[in-house]
């Protein structure tokens, strides 16, 4: 089947003396008319939130006028695929050193110290595949951070955080 997610991350690691890099791929191929694309562009505060709200439009790739009603996201969906990029600024376009934690244990669990958190910087990207999380159970939040760490629990203002990912319309 068409339209799959690719992504790609190289890092240089190890001291200077023992430099490695350290690189590869991430991609999910759709497996049947039930995986679908979702794109969106949303803003993460200081208040804990689903990433992806049930509700949101899947991407159409045309309009047919016999095709009835638009198919949305519901909370069971399940995220097969995902990217997601903290843009460095937030939502009037301002830039800002705000980082946002992805939650994969409940939307009302994001937290600048939450174990089961990903910490994304301003201006990082992240890919990733689940085996089973539904949208219900990924949640964001805004951070500060000091020297590239989450600090506190107080929110830093908003962050304007781009997502593209591949859900099983369930």
């Amino acid at each position: 089947m068409a339209d799959k997610a690719t992504g790609s991350l190289s890092a240089s690691i190890m001291t200077d003396y023992a430099k490695k890099t350290l690189a590869g791929g991430l991609s999910y191929e759709p497996a049947d008319t039930g995986d679908k694309w979702v794109y969106l562009e949303t803003i993460a505060d200081g208040s804990s939130v689903p990433l992806i709200a049930a509700g949101r439009q899947y991407a159409e790739r045309y309009i047919r006028a016999d095709e009835g009603t638009e198919t949305v996201t519901a909370t069971g969906d399940i995220v097969r695929w995902m990217g997601i990029k903290n843009t460095g600024k937030d939502g009037a376009g301002s830039t800002t050193s705000a980082g946002i934690v992805i939650s994969l244990a409940g939307s009302g669990a994001a937290a600048f110290d939450e174990v089961e958190g990903i910490f994304i910087d301003a201006g990082e990207t992240c890919f990733f595949k689940t085996a089973a999380t539904t949208l219900n159970t990924i949640g964001v939040i805004s951070v500060a951070v000091t020297n590239g760490v989450p600090v506190t629990g107080g929110s830093p203002g908003d962050v304007l955080v781009i997502v593209a990912a591949i859900l099983d319309d369930a």
